[in-house]
């Protein structure tokens, strides 16, 4: 196998079907991947629903840890070479896989993928590009090499915005490739922890982390 795809979920009934069914059904050897749920504690039918999968996908349960430990569990338990997340009420298109493991694949320089995606909200879909500004990506869809990812830590737990965290960790260090094609949908929903003052709180985490990149944490993408 290949590629391991993992889905941190919580109280996710709603969306985790829609979001599992869109990773079992890439474009792409069904021998070559697997998918990871991380059932972070959910107290909704969630469990149920994923249940309903069986063997097609591995469910980890564990007591409700928080978003960035549930990702964490999902990579570390990942069995494969590359590893990308998806959360659990946003959906792939068929082809990212696909598309990401043959540019690892063929450029063993390169350490991540990532994509331009759709940012579905309020019925309005809207096209993002990613190809000037790396920090214009979101966490999901997002391809790595497992085996870098592990020897930087993985995500660290203490920040919100672990995602860009990891970004300005590595943004020396590592190469990423950008694929200038959108190859994820992006569901913005009311209720998220991506509120103007939350997001504020979360940027000002950043910039105390990282108080030599404040001019890439301004260029984060705005919510």
């Amino acid at each position: 196998m290949k590629v391991s795809i993992t889905i941190p979920a919580y109280n996710a009934e709603e969306t985790i079907k829609k979001a599992v069914q869109s990773a079992l059904n890439q474009d792409f050897p069904k021998d070559a991947f697997e998918v990871v749920v991380v059932n972070d504690g959910s107290t909704d039918n969630t469990l149920n629903i994923l249940q309903e999968f069986g063997d097609k996908i591995r469910i980890i349960n564990q007591a409700n840890q928080g978003a960035v430990k549930a990702a964490n569990k999902g990579f570390r338990e990942a069995r494969n070479d590359y590893i990308i997340k998806l959360d659990a009420d946003d959906v792939f298109e068929l082809n990212i896989i696909k598309e990401m493991a043959d540019v690892l694949d063929k450029n063993s320089d390169i350490d991540f993928v990532y994509s331009d995606y759709y940012e579905e909200k309020q019925g309005e879909t809207e096209f993002v590009s990613t190809s000037d500004n790396l920090f214009n990506t979101i966490a999901i869809g997002i391809m790595f090499r497992k085996q870098k990812l592990a020897r930087q830590g993985f995500y660290n737990e203490t920040v919100v915005f672990a995602e860009y965290d990891l970004l300005l960790q590595t943004l020396d260090i590592w190469n990423g490739f950008h694929i200038p094609k959108p190859l994820f949908r992006y569901m913005r929903r009311e209720g998220s922890i991506t509120t103007k003052e939350g997001v504020k709180e979360f940027i000002d985490e950043l910039k105390k982390a990282h108080p030599d990149k404040i001019k890439e944490i301004d260029s984060i993408r705005c919510y």
